[in-house]
């Protein structure tokens, strides 16, 4: 089949284009729903209700340390047979936790029902989508497709967040987590059309080798298929990519709650800067096709490396808009384009890249719960360090920092002498340990 085409061998729509098309909706209403529409929030929640900071974001603390329970608990449980149930409970699950919110009278309360929306988070976004993606599309077409999937994430991201940010101008922030919970309403109704693999559509996996390039490989003894869970985590490396896309998200977590007040704080309106971000975020949609693109055909050093160093120029940047907004939003804006993709993009592909796909399913477990172990880190440290220091200028320094260890990691990771290299290839949906 070939390596990237709309239409599978029968001349039909790839059904693999809706599991992206569904995953990147599912994902945008409930992973952004949750983490990445916290700037829009907690403002006005925090001025009304008269939460200290790190008190507010200590509910995503709670919310990201359920989730990684959750991956330890579920993971095994990602399979064909059960992965709908999952993600049809965990969708329930998210929507009650809204309406918690919605409904919440103390800070008692967001803390009690940010442990069903760590449930949700966890079990029905990044895991469970980015294996649906990978079972349907194979290497040659796997960084392409996993682009397309989060860029699509984004699109509906920027209109998720403009309507919120109008709502709770207009209605105020309860009326803003009904209407979260309504969009992940939506994505349960989303969940209803996935597929586990393409043997369930009769089709073949779009992007693995032609019988021609696979007896040239084979000649090479260059492939296989990956490399043992068992074996991988012995692997110092490994720990080391999982360490990287911990720090990643501490300053990412941090980011996504703190760059609106940040830019609030800078002098700009709610209104201003949540479309700052938008605008932002809609010119992703070009910027991490672009990511995917240099993943397949350039060495994955290029984008790893170059994508963390962005990413820690972008929080220099958040650093100067205190004193110097004019320079600091634009640095930040730029370097943020392309800084974002070492999370959901990248991260993965190192993944694939180091140890093949025999364990994908459970490798990603892991890498999303040491993302979640930076969710629960970033933006309440963040929160802390603005009221210690009186601003934002020091924390942001800090994140950088730490984005600059990340960057030094994935540089050693992706390093050609680290690259799985298999004797044989016989393509095969990642399938549950």
């Amino acid at each position: 089949m070939k390596a990237f085409s709309l239409k599978d061998e029968n001349g039909k729509l790839y059904y693999g284009w809706v599991i992206a098309v569904l995953a990147a909706i599912i994902t945008g209403l409930v992973y952004n729903g949750i983490v990445s529409t916290t700037g829009v929030m907690m403002l006005p929640v925090i001025t009304e209700m008269a939460f200290e900071p790190p008190a507010f974001s200590l509910y995503l603390t709670i919310m990201s340390i359920t989730g990684i329970i959750t991956l330890l608990l579920v993971q095994r449980f990602f399979t064909k047979q059960n992965i709908k149930k999952i993600m049809l409970i965990a969708g329930i699950c998210g929507v009650v936790s809204f309406i918690g919110f919605a409904m919440a009278n103390n800070i008692t309360m967001f803390y009690i029902f940010s442990i069903p929306q760590g449930f949700c988070f966890t079990a029905m976004t990044m895991t469970p989508c980015q294996l649906l993606v990978s079972n349907w599309f194979g290497t040659k077409a796997k960084g392409r497709a996993m682009s397309i999937f989060l860029t699509g994430m984004t699109l509906v991201y920027v209109g998720e967040l403009n309507i919120l940010q109008k709502v709770v101008t207009t209605s105020g922030w309860r009326a803003g987590y009904y209407l979260l919970g309504a969009g992940i309403v939506v994505a349960i109704i989303c969940v209803f059309f996935i597929k586990w693999s393409p043997e369930d559509k009769g089709v073949k996996r779009m992007g693995d080798l032609t019988e021609e390039e696979l007896a040239a490989m084979q000649m090479k003894n260059s492939l296989t298929s990956g490399i043992d869970f068992k074996d991988a985590i012995k692997r110092p490396i490994t720990w080391l990519v999982f360490l990287s896309a911990t720090l990643a998200v501490i300053a990412s977590s941090s980011i996504l709650q703190h760059q609106i007040p940040t830019m609030v704080y800078g002098g700009y309106t709610p209104e201003k800067a949540t479309g700052i971000v938008s605008i932002v975020s809609t010119i992703m949609l070009f910027t991490g096709p672009i990511i995917g693109v240099i993943m397949d055909k350039a060495p994955l050093r290029v984008a790893a490396f170059g994508s963390a160093l962005c990413f820690v120029l972008s929080c220099a940047g958040l650093s100067m808009i205190t004193t110097n907004p004019a320079l600091g939003v634009p640095i930040f804006c730029f370097f943020y384009l392309f800084g974002v993709a070492s999370i959901n993009i990248i991260s993965p592909v190192i993944m694939s890249f180091l140890f093949g796909e025999k364990s994908m399913n459970k490798l990603l477990s892991w890498l999303n719960m040491f993302i979640s172990i930076g969710g629960a880190m970033g933006a309440v440290g963040v929160s802390t360090m603005l009221v210690k220091f009186g601003s934002y200028q020091i924390p942001w320094l800090v994140m950088a920092g730490v984005l600059l260890v990340c960057a030094i990691i994935r540089f050693f990771a992706t390093s050609k002498k680290l690259q799985y290299k298999p004797a044989k290839l016989e393509p095969q949906v990642t399938e549950s340990d």
